[in-house]
């Protein structure tokens, strides 16, 4: 469980910028592969991003723990040991 809002607000915006991106991306491929109208491609896109939804949260999730076991940047307005 992330301890801090700061976290929290990291990891959401870890989550919407790999959707975003991903629906972004799958959408150009959908649409230079199968050459399908730019509805068609985005709503694909959109189903992609949705099944592949899981994976991004555990990738974000993984991210931040990540971030949390190296300790070289403090926490704002904390001191130095």
């Amino acid at each position: 469980m992330r301890a801090s809002p700061r976290r929290h607000l990291s990891h959401a915006s870890l989550v919407t910028l790999l959707a975003v991106d991903l629906l972004a991306l799958s959408s150009l491929l959908v649409d230079q592969w199968l050459a399908l109208g730019v509805g068609w491609s985005w709503l694909l896109g959109a189903a992609l991003t949705l099944a592949l939804l899981p994976a991004l949260l555990r990738a974000a999730a993984w991210a931040v723990e990540a971030g949390r076991g190296e300790r070289n940047i403090p926490i704002t307005g904390g001191t130095f040991p």
